[in-house]
């Protein structure tokens, strides 16, 4: 829960992105990691934190790497110019048992 984010669009390409970039050295049905970063204006990403982790590092890392290659490319594009913040706040949960097949 959050502040409701109106570009449904935006949203999407996160998730896309972050699918197309996420390869888990380790695999299981139970792990389960959150990352928080920040989005800004320009579409750069700071603030890369697992806040809630796995139980398994590599898991973790390979989490918070997915979110760092994105932005590392500007793949999440510059936010929309209706969105009144120069931010935005993203909770991400990589959780394996929901990865697209």
């Amino acid at each position: 829960d959050g502040i409701a984010f109106p570009f449904p669009g935006y949203l999407a390409n996160i998730v896309r992105q972050l699918a197309r970039n996420w390869s888990p050295r380790r695999t299981s049905a139970v792990l389960v990691a959150e990352v928080r970063f920040l989005i800004h204006r320009d579409g750069s990403v700071a603030d890369i934190e697992v806040v809630r982790p796995s139980g398994d590092r590599l898991y973790d890392l390979d989490a918070a790497g997915a979110v760092e290659s994105v932005g590392a490319a500007r793949g999440f594009g510059r936010l929309p110019a209706g969105w009144q913040d120069d931010v935005l706040v993203v909770y991400f949960t990589f959780d394996y048992a929901l990865r697209p097949q």
